[in-house]
């Protein structure tokens, strides 16, 4: 993308503040954020690392919210981060929910949390994705099918928004709504233990790239070595960025005594594809915020 630019105070082509807030770790959700802020006439595009109070959006006419499906639902971090957000309720807002099969509550639970501002969602996307966790399955579907498939959708989704289109978002089906308690209540409970899985071999150089794309500030360096601290989501940046591979992953006990089909299977074998989206650099995520200018 050419229209990369650090941030600065400036509005869009418009004239009217818009801001899209975005928690990414593959890039995906980065990518679409950056590409919709590109497409609408530029946008300051915001990492959820930044303190809520910092970052309002307050006086903003456009108000996006791009983030992955974990658990079926939201990231933490994004729920916290939108609970201590300012907003102007009567901007147009809208959620684009990155994803590979089931989108869960994500958009009920953003919803939830606007209505107690006085606001409300007014465009709802689940826009299908390269899966990427992968410490549990390699990357599927493959990346020269989906991949192209994707940027279309992110063309329309762009479109939509600039003629400030209505779209009711995606509600959990029943279904998934029954079986949510028993499948991924267990995985939220041992959360904080995920990132016990990870530790770092011999080709670890220091370079910190793992602490400066973490989302969640989850990573410091001791020693020239990284540390985690147990507000890891299973974003996997730490994995996909690292320029030596040398971030490598075991079943953490607390996943081991879940005992379920998943949890049996997390491991991150050598030969595995460490997917991270091809549009988006380390640099990229490194960047609390960025103004994207709008055009070619």
């Amino acid at each position: 993308m050419e229209n990369r630019e650090q941030f600065s105070d400036s509005k869009s082509a418009g004239g009217q503040k818009q801001i899209l807030y975005c928690f990414s770790g593959t890039g995906n959700s980065l990518r679409t954020a950056m590409k919709i802020a590109e497409e609408i006439g530029g946008a300051e595009v915001v990492s959820v690392r930044c303190a809520p109070e910092g970052v309002s959006a307050g006086n903003a006419a456009v108000i996006g919210f791009i983030c992955p499906v974990y658990e079926w639902d939201m990231p933490g971090a994004m729920k916290n981060f939108v609970k201590k957000l300012h907003i102007n309720p009567n901007a147009y807002i809208f959620m684009i929910a990155t994803y590979i099969a089931i989108h869960g509550r994500c958009f009920e639970t953003m919803e939830s949390l606007l209505a107690e501002k006085g606001a409300h969602l007014r465009y709802g996307y689940a826009l299908r994705c390269v899966a990427s966790q992968c410490t549990a399955y390699p990357p599927f579907p493959p990346e020269k099918l989906m991949i192209p498939l994707m940027e279309k959708r992110i063309q329309k989704i762009s479109r939509d928004i600039l003629e400030r289109k209505n779209r009711a978002y995606p509600h959990m089906s029943a279904i998934t709504r029954r079986l949510y308690p028993k499948l991924m209540t267990p995985y939220m409970e041992v959360e904080h233990e995920y990132d016990k899985g990870f530790y770092t071999d011999e080709r670890c150089v220091g370079c910190a790239t793992c602490a400066r794309v973490c989302p969640t500030r989850n990573i410091v360096m001791e020693d020239n070595r990284p540390v985690w601290n147990h507000r890891c989501h299973g974003c996997m940046a730490c994995v996909a960025y690292c320029p030596a591979k040398a971030i490598q992953f075991k079943t953490p006990q607390a996943y081991e005594r879940l005992g379920t089909v998943i949890s049996k299977r997390l491991c991150l074998p050598e030969k595995r594809k460490r997917y991270h989206n091809p549009f988006i650099r380390a640099a990229d995520l490194m960047k609390d915020r960025l103004w994207i200018k709008g055009g070619k």
